[in-house]
Protein backbone atom coordinates (compact mmCIF):
# COMPACT_ATOMS: atom_id res chain seq x y z
CA UNK A 1 0.00 0.00 0.00
CA UNK A 2 1.13 3.66 -0.75
CA UNK A 3 2.42 6.19 1.85
CA UNK A 4 -0.56 8.60 2.01
CA UNK A 5 0.87 10.60 4.94
CA UNK A 6 1.68 13.75 2.28
CA UNK A 7 -1.88 13.45 0.87
CA UNK A 8 -3.19 13.71 4.21
CA UNK A 9 -1.53 16.28 5.76
CA UNK A 10 -2.85 18.49 2.32
CA UNK A 11 -6.17 16.96 3.03
CA UNK A 12 -6.42 17.37 6.89
CA UNK A 13 -7.18 14.27 7.40
CA UNK A 14 -5.86 11.36 8.81
CA UNK A 15 -7.22 7.86 8.01
CA UNK A 16 -7.38 5.01 10.34
CA UNK A 17 -8.49 2.61 7.72
CA UNK A 18 -5.90 3.18 4.75
CA UNK A 19 -8.03 0.67 2.68
CA UNK A 20 -10.80 3.25 2.30
CA UNK A 21 -8.44 5.26 0.51
CA UNK A 22 -6.57 2.87 -1.64
CA UNK A 23 -9.74 2.36 -2.62
CA UNK A 24 -10.98 5.69 -2.99
CA UNK A 25 -7.78 5.79 -5.57
CA UNK A 26 -8.28 2.52 -7.75
CA UNK A 27 -9.33 3.75 -11.38
CA UNK A 28 -11.93 1.01 -13.11
CA UNK A 29 -9.44 0.21 -15.69
CA UNK A 30 -6.63 -1.13 -12.87
CA UNK A 31 -9.30 -3.43 -11.47
CA UNK A 32 -9.95 -4.70 -15.13
CA UNK A 33 -6.15 -5.68 -15.80
CA UNK A 34 -5.28 -7.38 -12.20
CA UNK A 35 -8.66 -9.44 -12.70
CA UNK A 36 -10.44 -7.88 -9.55
CA UNK A 37 -8.65 -10.08 -7.00
CA UNK A 38 -8.67 -8.23 -3.81
CA UNK A 39 -9.18 -4.67 -5.36
CA UNK A 40 -12.48 -2.88 -5.71
CA UNK A 41 -12.52 0.27 -8.06
CA UNK A 42 -14.12 3.67 -6.65
CA UNK A 43 -16.89 3.78 -8.22
CA UNK A 44 -18.85 2.96 -5.56
CA UNK A 45 -17.38 5.62 -3.24
CA UNK A 46 -18.42 7.79 -5.65
CA UNK A 47 -21.49 7.27 -5.70
CA UNK A 48 -21.91 8.11 -2.23
CA UNK A 49 -19.27 11.16 -2.33
CA UNK A 50 -21.50 12.60 -4.40
CA UNK A 51 -24.67 12.54 -2.18
CA UNK A 52 -22.58 14.15 0.74
CA UNK A 53 -21.14 16.79 -1.46
CA UNK A 54 -24.46 17.69 -2.39
CA UNK A 55 -26.02 17.88 1.44
CA UNK A 56 -23.32 19.85 2.35
CA UNK A 57 -23.32 22.78 -0.32
CA UNK A 58 -26.79 22.82 -0.31
CA UNK A 59 -26.46 23.37 3.00
CA UNK A 60 -23.61 26.24 3.08
CA UNK A 61 -25.53 27.94 -0.08
CA UNK A 62 -29.13 27.86 1.90
CA UNK A 63 -27.54 29.67 4.81
CA UNK A 64 -25.58 32.13 2.41
CA UNK A 65 -28.65 33.05 0.58
CA UNK A 66 -31.37 33.23 2.58
CA UNK A 67 -33.78 34.78 0.61
CA UNK A 68 -33.33 33.05 -2.38
CA UNK A 69 -35.15 30.13 -3.69
CA UNK A 70 -34.83 26.74 -4.55
CA UNK A 71 -33.90 27.26 -8.08
CA UNK A 72 -31.17 29.84 -7.32
CA UNK A 73 -30.02 27.29 -5.17
CA UNK A 74 -30.07 24.71 -7.24
CA UNK A 75 -28.53 26.61 -9.88
CA UNK A 76 -25.54 27.50 -7.90
CA UNK A 77 -25.06 24.23 -5.97
CA UNK A 78 -24.36 23.09 -9.93
CA UNK A 79 -21.60 25.22 -10.36
CA UNK A 80 -20.25 24.50 -7.26
CA UNK A 81 -20.04 20.66 -7.63
CA UNK A 82 -19.54 20.23 -11.36
CA UNK A 83 -16.55 18.35 -12.81
CA UNK A 84 -14.12 21.16 -13.20
CA UNK A 85 -14.57 22.35 -9.71
CA UNK A 86 -13.43 19.21 -8.18
CA UNK A 87 -11.08 18.88 -10.34
CA UNK A 88 -9.13 21.73 -9.37
CA UNK A 89 -9.05 20.32 -6.02
CA UNK A 90 -8.14 16.94 -6.51
CA UNK A 91 -5.11 18.85 -8.18
CA UNK A 92 -4.20 21.06 -5.69
CA UNK A 93 -4.61 18.01 -3.29
CA UNK A 94 -1.96 16.43 -5.95
CA UNK A 95 -4.55 13.24 -6.25
CA UNK A 96 -3.39 12.44 -9.50
CA UNK A 97 0.24 11.15 -7.81
CA UNK A 98 -1.91 8.98 -5.85
CA UNK A 99 -4.35 7.54 -8.65
CA UNK A 100 -4.18 3.35 -9.63
CA UNK A 101 -4.69 2.82 -13.58
CA UNK A 102 -4.77 0.75 -16.05
CA UNK A 103 -1.76 1.42 -18.78
CA UNK A 104 -3.59 2.02 -20.97
CA UNK A 105 -5.25 4.67 -19.18
CA UNK A 106 -2.03 5.58 -17.64
CA UNK A 107 -0.37 6.32 -20.94
CA UNK A 108 -3.17 7.92 -22.11
CA UNK A 109 -2.75 10.82 -19.39
CA UNK A 110 -5.37 9.65 -17.16
CA UNK A 111 -3.85 10.85 -13.84
CA UNK A 112 -4.60 14.52 -15.14
CA UNK A 113 -8.11 13.94 -16.55
CA UNK A 114 -11.05 16.14 -15.48
CA UNK A 115 -13.54 13.12 -14.95
CA UNK A 116 -10.88 11.17 -13.48
CA UNK A 117 -9.68 13.44 -11.06
CA UNK A 118 -13.17 14.60 -10.03
CA UNK A 119 -14.36 11.03 -9.34
CA UNK A 120 -11.34 10.49 -7.14
CA UNK A 121 -12.29 13.57 -5.14
CA UNK A 122 -15.72 12.19 -4.70
CA UNK A 123 -14.43 9.21 -3.93
CA UNK A 124 -12.15 10.57 -1.45
CA UNK A 125 -14.97 12.14 0.40
CA UNK A 126 -17.27 9.34 0.89
CA UNK A 127 -14.04 7.31 2.71
CA UNK A 128 -13.44 10.58 4.95
CA UNK A 129 -17.68 9.73 5.54
CA UNK A 130 -17.38 6.17 6.31
CA UNK A 131 -13.80 6.76 8.22
CA UNK A 132 -14.52 9.48 10.49
CA UNK A 133 -18.33 10.59 10.09
CA UNK A 134 -20.21 13.00 8.61
CA UNK A 135 -19.00 16.03 10.77
CA UNK A 136 -15.26 15.43 9.50
CA UNK A 137 -16.49 15.09 5.66
CA UNK A 138 -18.23 18.23 6.01
CA UNK A 139 -15.36 20.13 7.19
CA UNK A 140 -13.21 18.72 4.50
CA UNK A 141 -15.59 19.90 1.92
CA UNK A 142 -16.17 23.59 3.34
CA UNK A 143 -12.35 23.46 3.41
CA UNK A 144 -11.75 22.59 -0.30
CA UNK A 145 -15.16 23.85 -1.93
CA UNK A 146 -15.99 27.08 0.39
CA UNK A 147 -13.41 29.26 -2.33
CA UNK A 148 -15.28 27.77 -5.49
CA UNK A 149 -19.34 28.62 -3.53
CA UNK A 150 -18.66 32.07 -2.60
CA UNK A 151 -17.51 32.48 -6.09
CA UNK A 152 -20.46 31.28 -7.23
CA UNK A 153 -22.80 32.88 -5.21
CA UNK A 154 -20.71 36.23 -5.96
CA UNK A 155 -21.14 35.69 -10.38
CA UNK A 156 -17.99 34.99 -10.82
CA UNK A 157 -17.89 31.76 -12.23
CA UNK A 158 -20.84 30.60 -14.80
CA UNK A 159 -22.29 27.02 -15.61
CA UNK A 160 -22.62 27.78 -19.10
CA UNK A 161 -19.41 28.88 -20.50
CA UNK A 162 -20.04 28.60 -24.06
CA UNK A 163 -23.27 30.88 -23.62
CA UNK A 164 -21.05 33.56 -21.87
CA UNK A 165 -18.51 33.77 -24.46
CA UNK A 166 -20.95 34.25 -26.71
CA UNK A 167 -22.48 36.95 -24.70
CA UNK A 168 -19.02 39.15 -23.95
CA UNK A 169 -18.57 38.79 -28.06
CA UNK A 170 -22.02 40.39 -28.57
CA UNK A 171 -21.43 43.36 -26.05
CA UNK A 172 -17.99 44.27 -28.13
CA UNK A 173 -18.24 47.84 -30.41
CA UNK A 174 -16.54 44.90 -33.00
CA UNK A 175 -18.79 41.87 -32.46
CA UNK A 176 -16.48 39.36 -32.66
CA UNK A 177 -17.53 36.36 -34.33
CA UNK A 178 -16.97 33.15 -32.19
CA UNK A 179 -16.30 29.86 -33.54
CA UNK A 180 -16.24 26.46 -32.07
CA UNK A 181 -14.33 23.54 -33.98
CA UNK A 182 -13.97 19.64 -33.27
CA UNK A 183 -10.04 19.26 -34.49
CA UNK A 184 -9.40 15.52 -33.10
CA UNK A 185 -11.66 12.79 -32.00
CA UNK A 186 -9.97 9.51 -30.73
CA UNK A 187 -10.19 6.86 -28.44
CA UNK A 188 -12.56 3.53 -28.35
CA UNK A 189 -16.34 4.13 -28.86
CA UNK A 190 -16.91 3.56 -25.02
CA UNK A 191 -14.43 5.78 -24.25
CA UNK A 192 -14.27 8.71 -27.13
CA UNK A 193 -12.39 11.98 -26.82
CA UNK A 194 -13.21 15.33 -28.58
CA UNK A 195 -10.76 18.04 -28.91
CA UNK A 196 -12.17 21.39 -29.31
CA UNK A 197 -10.91 24.79 -30.37
CA UNK A 198 -12.66 28.06 -30.18
CA UNK A 199 -11.71 31.02 -32.62
CA UNK A 200 -12.43 34.82 -32.82
CA UNK A 201 -12.72 35.83 -35.87
CA UNK A 202 -10.78 33.14 -36.86
CA UNK A 203 -8.03 33.73 -34.60
CA UNK A 204 -7.49 30.71 -32.54
CA UNK A 205 -8.08 31.71 -28.24
CA UNK A 206 -7.71 28.48 -26.10
CA UNK A 207 -8.65 24.59 -26.82
CA UNK A 208 -9.08 21.79 -24.73
CA UNK A 209 -10.43 18.03 -24.87
CA UNK A 210 -13.41 16.05 -23.14
CA UNK A 211 -15.46 13.04 -22.99
CA UNK A 212 -18.03 14.78 -25.46
CA UNK A 213 -18.26 17.70 -28.00
CA UNK A 214 -20.29 19.53 -25.46
CA UNK A 215 -18.11 18.71 -22.06
CA UNK A 216 -15.30 19.85 -24.63
CA UNK A 217 -16.66 22.76 -25.87
CA UNK A 218 -17.62 24.29 -22.34
CA UNK A 219 -13.81 23.33 -21.37
CA UNK A 220 -12.28 25.06 -24.12
CA UNK A 221 -15.35 28.29 -23.56
CA UNK A 222 -14.05 28.16 -20.26
CA UNK A 223 -10.41 28.52 -21.18
CA UNK A 224 -11.10 31.32 -24.00
CA UNK A 225 -13.44 33.70 -22.17
CA UNK A 226 -10.19 34.39 -20.33
CA UNK A 227 -7.91 35.05 -23.05
CA UNK A 228 -10.45 36.86 -25.13
CA UNK A 229 -11.55 39.40 -21.97
CA UNK A 230 -7.57 40.44 -21.78
CA UNK A 231 -7.03 40.22 -25.35
CA UNK A 232 -10.32 42.66 -25.36
CA UNK A 233 -10.86 44.78 -22.14
CA UNK A 234 -14.07 46.31 -20.80
CA UNK A 235 -13.12 49.89 -21.91
CA UNK A 236 -13.86 48.49 -25.77
CA UNK A 237 -17.87 47.83 -24.35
Amino acid sequence: MQDYSVFEQKLGYVFKDKSLLETAFTHTTYVFEHGGGHFESNQRLEFIGDAVIDLVVGEKLYALAPREGEGYLSKMRAISVCEQSFAEVARSLGMGDYLLLGKGEAQSGGADKDSTLADCFEAVIAAVYFDGGFEVARDCILNNLSGTINKAVNGEIFLDYKSRLLELAQMRQDRHVIRFAVTDERGPAHQREFEVEVYCDDEPLARATGHSKKDAEQKAARLATSVYENRFPHKNL
